[in-house]
């Protein structure tokens, strides 16, 4: 999907002619609630120019705003001084983009590049609820399967986690966008350890740029009312713990 998107100053300058979807809202930057680390899309708005998967590392309102190449050994960001990039990014619970220029680029101490803080951002609300960050044991099973005992054999690691679904990072492709898995989570309630089995739609399943293997987006299905409770317990427990 198409997003249009702004330039950092009062006037919207839409990347394309196409009709904006009536679930795409103007927000501040800051309202996106971005954090260090998160993984972003850079690409210059220049004839042949390729997208650069990159980072964000942090932001001085109405100052600028700090991106860099993914990964520990990025050393050029790509973009140049005075040119106009188009960054797309994620933040777990909204799709955003927006045009900036490029104020300045860096290669010491580390490479980034300091764009002009975007009054407002085009972002479409994905998830209702921002999913918080966990570290409990995992395992997932075949496509198809049972969220039963003996069906979830491929230990992986959960990123973060909803009352609607998970982020996980998995050692290979677990199946295609709108396969169902089984996902089994092995919790801790007030001290005392449960599982939590459930079924799990995938939404995307985006190869590593940094690390080896995939990131699996997860959308829950066919929750019990037991499992909506575990999970507010969980997601509510982990907020307070951060």
């Amino acid at each position: 999907m198409k997003l249009p998107v702004f330039s950092s100053n009062t006037s919207m300058i839409p990347m394309d002619t196409e009709t904006a979807p009536e679930n795409v809202a103007r927000l501040s930057f800051k309202a996106l609630g971005m954090r260090t680390g998160m993984a972003l899309q850079t690409r210059r708005l220049v004839e042949g120019a390729s997208k650069k998967e990159s980072q964000f590392f942090g932001a001085i309102e109405s100052k600028g705003v700090m991106v860099g190449p993914m990964g520990p050994d990025g050393v050029k960001t790509e973009l140049e001084e005075g040119e106009v990039c188009v960054v797309r990014g994620f933040t777990g619970q909204y799709e955003f983009s927006f045009l900036s220029k490029v104020l300045q680029t860096f290669e010491k101490p580390f490479a980034y590049a300091l764009l002009a803080y975007p009054s407002q951002v085009d972002a479409r609300m994905v998830r209702q609820s921002l999913r918080t960050r966990t570290s409990w044991p995992t395992r997932v099973g075949a496509v198809g399967a049972d969220a039963g005992a003996d069906q979830a054999p491929h230990a992986v690691k959960l990123l973060d986690l909803s009352l609607q679904g998970a982020m996980i990072e998995a050692p290979l492709a677990l199946g295609a966008i709108g396969d169902v898995i089984p996902l089994k989570m092995f919790v801790d309630v007030d001290g005392a350890p449960a599982v939590l089995s459930v079924k799990a739609r995938i939404c995307h399943n985006n190869k590593s740029m940094a690390v080896p293997g995939f990131f699996v987006g997860l959308a829950f299905t066919d929750l019990t009312q037991q499992d909506k409770l575990l999970l507010h317990f969980l997601t509510q427990a982990s907020q307070t713990a951060q």
